[in-house]
């Protein structure tokens, strides 16, 4: 199977489908770059690996909060998909990645696994919705003044991604549970601390095996 033989539009629908309330954090960036992307096969991607971490999240989790997931793109891809299929809960996919062959950041694994899962992905309609965001989306560690063969498609969180405290509190969420990596991301870290004056806030460290 060949990037060309993918129906784009079709995979951002069916991750746009049901998200009501939640519809305006959902980003189409991903699929509509990879309308331009130069064609090449997909791989198979491995199901399954993450299914343990997706249960785990879910059982530290209560009613009236939002869960927000902040991990690297693979493993979020995967695990919103067993969010979705198996436990019928909306997965947000607020993924701004700017997809291009000669990106800093973006794999033709991360298209593959992308695809793959879309393909898989079930329609559900619930009132149930988690919220997914890319680890990889940056990296401090690299300097981007040295790099001249790359084009720097790295981005951040804004206040347009991330839900308000009088947002959260209209659809009846009195606490976020976010889980993430040991260093939480700096542009998360400043949407927390300003939530947090308002809603309650956990942070739960992840430890996932890319």
């Amino acid at each position: 199977m060949y990037l060309k033989d993918i129906d784009l539009r079709e995979l951002y629908r069916k991750w746009k489908k049901n998200l009501k309330q939640f519809r305006g954090f959902y980003r189409s960036t991903p699929f509509v770059t990879l309308q331009d992307y130069d064609d090449f096969k997909l791989k198979c991607c491995e199901q399954g690996k993450y299914d343990e971490l997706a249960e785990n999240i879910l059982l530290q989790i209560n009613e009236g909060t939002l869960c927000i997931v902040d991990l690297p793109f693979d493993v979020i891809i995967d695990i919103a998909l067993v969010f979705n299929n198996k436990y019928r809960i909306n997965p947000v996919l607020n993924i701004n990645m700017f997809f291009n062959e000669h990106g800093i950041i973006g794999t033709e694994d991360n298209i593959s696994k992308l695809i793959n899962n879309s393909l898989m992905l079930e329609d559900i309609n619930t009132d149930k919705f988690i919220m997914l965001y890319d680890y990889d989306r940056y990296d401090d560690s690299i300097d981007v003044k040295k790099i001249y063969d790359k084009l720097n498609n790295q981005y951040g969180i804004g206040d347009d991604d991330f839900p308000h405290a009088s947002f959260l509190k209209r659809f009846g969420y009195g606490k976020v549970s976010v889980f993430t990596k040991k260093v939480v991301k700096e542009d998360m870290k400043l949407q927390l601390d300003y939530l947090q004056k308002e809603i309650e806030v956990k942070i739960e460290e992840v430890e996932c095996f890319e």
